[in-house]
């Protein structure tokens, strides 16, 4: 899969031709992607945000930073949010198999680029002591701090930019109805957590305060954190929050990941993306400054990325060809996930059709607490039917690999049997998930809508036959394997998953013939 960044560039001034000259500077930078660009033009910022593969991010940020160099003089900025210079800031995100520290060497590139490119000093993001100094007092930070790339010279159009990573950045502000003073309290609560920056802006033509916050890893910092904490110190005061908005684009987990937040906080049964959206969305007042529409702020919907495999997507006259063609994959392992998927999905259907039925009001408790089970377990098995025809592939690599000496020999021994743990290593976990399920379908089979009583018996068989083909496919690997406790240990834990298999299956199907 190809190694993609997302890039935040942060700009002090928010006019039209130069929106588009940043926008058309980065999209004709090739393989690069632009995901979003706010212009701010209370706040005097603009927020242009795009993914690329770490040469071409690069080259992305650069070639907006010549245009922002060509076009900002920062001796007339006028805005409330005391930048740092005409290219505020610039920040990088893994986004596609990249990790931190790829995030780090990417950052230190554009950063030696940048200072020798345009002959200006670069600090560090989020750990540089003269991020909150001020403009006016910039020349004296500037010269009391070194910075990490370029000249320690201040120049008064550009003053300096800040460059770093983040393992997940976010801007999201909210607005509140009080004064500086009031958000300033609130803001002192917020910036006691490390993964979150939080200062505030006076609207002055409305009297509202809004607080801008940065959060800096939305895996430990989420924005229902950020809104409760706000709403907590703001009822302290007797003061309202009138909503939030999403400065430039947001990851969907992060949206994901509070609306989850809430539904488990006010007990609603939701289990569908567009409604958890649609849900948080409300909860987090993302409409109150203006419509948030998730497919132009949404950074998976804007760049339209395939969350699911090549077999996942295609249509069952694809796959049913693919498996009947003239190649080893996809086989035995994919089927059995699609099919065992299959049966979770027919009892998903029987507990959806018992649900929220008059006649079946005594059964809506557990199905509540069945369905979100069967629904995640299908989301992680679906994925394994590319998973199981892609594990085959990186063994048949593995075997073309030279034996010519004995180092050769010993790597593609060593190679062979990690591609070989890894094709086991699919089917198991099919039979795994499969088998967490037994104990929620058997609690369905005791209170459903019995109209269903064909589809739940053949979803009863279809996880069973499932789980019988991954065992089949556990087994005949299994034989190849080197290390004999391995061996003995995956093929005890597989025939116990089975054994239960089919007890379970039998057990129902049996109290289903009652």
């Amino acid at each position: 899969m190809e190694r993609l960044a997302y890039c935040v560039v942060i700009i002090s001034d928010t006019r039209q031709e130069l929106v588009e000259t940043v926008t058309e500077a980065i999209c004709h930078t090739e393989s690069c992607i632009l995901v979003h660009v706010h212009a701010d033009k209370g706040a005097e910022r603009m927020v242009a945000s795009f993914v690329g593969s770490p040469e071409t991010v690069v080259e992305g940020a650069l070639n907006a930073a010549v245009i922002v160099q060509r076009s900002v003089d920062m001796r007339f900025h006028k805005g409330p949010l005391n930048p740092v210079g005409a290219l505020h800031a610039v920040v990088f995100t893994p986004f596609s198999n990249i990790g931190p520290q790829q995030c780090e060497d990417i950052a230190n590139t554009f950063s030696h680029n940048l200072a020798d490119l345009l002959e200006v000093p670069v600090y560090q993001f989020n750990c540089s002591p003269i991020e909150d100094v001020g403009y006016d007092d910039l020349p004296a930070a500037i010269e009391a701090n070194e910075p990490i790339f370029g000249p320690k010279d201040f120049s008064p159009s550009w003053g300096t930019t800040l460059v770093g990573t983040s393992r997940s950045y976010l801007m999201f502000n909210v607005n509140v109805m009080g004064t500086r003073d009031q958000a300033n309290k609130i803001c002192k609560h917020l910036n006691n957590r490390t993964d979150l920056r939080a200062k505030t802006v006076l609207l002055e033509d409305s009297g509202n305060a809004v607080i801008g916050c940065e959060i800096l890893d939305c895996n430990t910092c989420g924005l229902n954190d950020v809104m409760d904490t706000i709403r907590e110190h703001a009822n302290e005061q007797s003061i309202a929050v009138v909503g939030s908005h999403i400065v430039g684009s947001i990851p969907l987990q992060a949206l994901i990941k509070a609306a989850d937040y809430y539904i488990e906080k006010e007990n609603v049964f939701l289990m569908k993306e567009q409604q958890k959206l649609r849900f948080v969305i409300d909860r987090l007042g993302l409409n109150s400054v203006s419509e948030f529409k998730p497919e132009s702020k949404v950074i998976e919907y804007v760049l339209g990325v395939n969350r699911h495999g090549p077999l996942q997507s295609s249509t069952v006259q694809q796959f049913v060809e693919s498996v009947g063609s003239r190649t080893s994959t996809p086989g035995g392992g994919s089927v059995s996930a699609l099919v065992t998927a299959l049966g979770l999905a027919l009892g998903q259907m029987t507990g959806w059709m018992t649900y929220g039925s008059k006649k079946h009001d005594s059964a809506e408790k557990t199905v509540t607490s069945i369905l979100p089970v069967l629904h995640k377990t299908i989301d992680q098995i679906t994925p394994l039917i590319d998973a199981d025809a892609m594990a085959f592939s990186n063994y048949l690599v593995a075997q073309k690999m030279p034996a010519a000496n004995e180092e050769e020999t010993a790597r593609k021994q060593e190679a062979l049997e990690e591609a070989l743990l890894t094709i086991i290593h699919v089917p198991m976990k099919i039979m795994e998930l499969g088998c967490s399920c037994w104990a929620p379908l058997e609690d369905l089979s005791t209170n459903y809508n019995a109209s269903l009583k064909s589809d739940l018996q053949v979803a009863i068989k279809c996880i069973e036959t499932g789980i019988w083909g991954a065992y089949k496919t556990v087994m005949i690997n299994l034989d190849d394997v080197l290390n004999d406790k391995t061996k003995q240990e995956i093929a005890a834990k597989a025939r116990k998953l089975l054994e239960t298999s089919e007890l379970m299956s039998s057990r129902l199907l049996a109290a289903l013939e009652k």
